[in-house]
């Protein structure tokens, strides 16, 4: 999972306020609900020592998530009477769930996101496609290319003119494609795409797919359901996407495993344990952090400072390290605050699927025969 929107909440000096609230949109009275709900949460942040200048600012954005429908969570940080970020995710909690410390926690995002895969997604017909592209931070963005609408339906008279039109036909419509591909390329690199997804008419797959640049051939792959038709159902992509999205996360997360463990066998390139692991990003070494999911009820703290790399688990250690004023927070948005900064990656591992000592490892960049395994 990419990190970088850590990089957009930093620099606050106040406590920063950490919410995720059920904002679904399925019931008569969803609006009541969720503003009972914030009402709640707002009091409760309050009694944490949130300002009323913060709490004034998120009044203005608490459950205001526009046309999205379903269930479905907001999260909102903020701190410095400002609100940081505030997105829209796939998981929502019960009720709420609310954090004040010195750094926001990424973990109430991270856990209530459904897909952490960037992946662009085309529903194409002859005329042009729509295009959404998922980024690994969870932002989405969606557009429609439009190609040509004439010609691109063949006439049914027989004879020469009848062969003529058709490849004129063909022709647009593979012209029409070849603007979706083109499209879909540029998004694909954007977000760093691990999977192009292919939905719509399945002649026109075939001409997008012929169209995508050799680096994106090996991430395509073709979705049954799905049509930019009126009135289509949606749910079915929906249902399959996820299907597809899942089974590669399944198979990335094997993957990092794999290469943790064999690190871990050679002690040269993988280190596992809290202690490890903060040493390791102290010196920009993390080039994957692997988090169980069964960390999310950690009480384990770590002393950071303003830096994102500066964090420690000992106080006396950061001040070495030139920090006048380390502040104590959760290991949580402690670690993956440092990971952001030293632009690693993260694979949250499943409880049962993990092996790494304390629930945390990391495969390294390179290797230090002067750390600590």
């Amino acid at each position: 999972m990419d990190l970088s929107f850590l990089t957009s909440v930093e620099g606050t000096t106040g406590p920063v306020a950490s919410l995720n609230i059920n904002n679904s949109r399925d019931a008569e009275d969803a609006d009541h609900e969720v503003h009972v709900r914030w009402q709640k949460a707002r009091e409760d942040l309050l009694a944490r020592g949130v300002d009323e200048p913060t709490l004034s600012a998120m009044d203005g954005v608490v459950g205001r998530t526009g046309s999205v429908s379903g269930p479905h969570g907001h999260v909102v940080f903020a701190a410095d009477g400002r609100v940081l970020m505030a997105t829209v995710v796939a998981e929502p909690p019960q009720d709420y769930v609310a954090r004040v410390g010195p750094l926001p926690d990424p973990l109430i995002y991270i856990y209530s996101q459904r897909t952490r895969i960037p992946y662009v997604l085309a529903v194409v017909d002859s005329m042009g496609g729509d295009v959404r592209t998922v980024y690994g931070d969870g932002r989405t963005v969606t557009h429609l290319v439009e190609g040509d609408d004439w010609p691109v339906h063949k006439v049914r008279e027989g004879g020469y003119h009848h062969k003529q039109m058709q490849r004129t036909v063909d022709n647009q419509v593979a012209e029409n494609a070849g603007r979706v591909a083109g499209a879909v390329a540029q998004e694909a690199e954007r977000c760093g795409a691990e999977i192009v997804a292919i939905a719509g008419e399945i002649q026109v797959r075939g001409e997008m797919r012929d169209r995508l640049p050799d680096w994106l051939e090996p991430r395509a792959l073709d979705l049954e359901s799905g049509s930019r038709a009126a009135g289509s159902d949606a749910a079915p992509l929906e249902t399959e996407l996820r299907s597809r999205l899942e089974e590669r996360d399944r198979a990335r997360v094997a993957a990092v495993q794999a290469s943790f463990e064999q690190g871990r066998t050679t002690r040269d390139r993988a280190v596992e344990g809290f202690a490890p692991v903060v040493r390791a990003l102290q010196r920009g070494q993390v080039e994957t952090l692997l988090w169980s999911t069964g960390l999310a009820e950690t009480d384990l703290r770590v002393w950071v400072g303003p830096s994102g790399e500066q964090i420690a688990l000992d106080k006396e250690e950061l001040r070495d390290m030139g920090v006048d004023e380390p502040v104590d927070d959760l290991a949580g948005p402690g670690v993956l605050r440092a990971a952001a900064a030293t632009s690693a990656d993260l694979v949250l591992v499943p409880q049962r699927d993990a092996t790494a000592e304390e629930g945390i490892g990391a495969i390294l960049r390179f290797s230090d025969p002067s750390l600590d395994h």
